[in-house]
């Protein structure tokens, strides 16, 4: 298998913001803030929140079609040039049927994710994309 690698970010470029597992920004919202702030003030990128980023975490439990969705269409939008990720947890397993991967394959671009991402990472992996 051929593994693509995505572009660098360069200052200016979008990035979405996704919480494909648990809802800590909702629970902590001063720290998801000063994240967010951070991205833009040393990173110079412009976060895009995704619908499912804030949401509490039963809805987000009980939605993974709707987790699954925001990353399909972070994927699938060409402004946005990289990902970003909340939080993992063990909940994002269940995102994953509803992955598109014909699309991401077409759009890899970076994801970048921490405390059990893992599923995500080993998904694009398996599509060839490095993350």
């Amino acid at each position: 298998m051929k593994f693509q690698t995505p572009l660098p970010l360069k200052p200016g470029d979008k990035v979405a913001i996704i919480s494909p597992s648990s809802g800590m920004p909702f629970l902590f919202p001063r720290v998801y803030k000063q994240g967010l702030n951070r991205i833009k003030e040393i990173f110079k990128l412009i976060p895009v929140e995704f619908p499912t980023a804030c949401q509490s975490p039963e809805y987000l439990s009980q939605n993974p079609e709707a987790r699954a969705k925001d990353i399909n269409e972070a994927f699938s939008d060409p402004s946005i040039k990289g990902i970003i990720a909340t939080i993992g947890g063990i909940d994002q397993i269940k995102i994953l049927p509803y992955l598109d991967k014909e699309l991401i394959s077409r759009n890899p671009k970076i994801f970048m994710g921490y405390s059990e991402c893992t599923n995500l990472h080993l998904f694009l992996w398996n599509l060839g994309i490095v993350s």
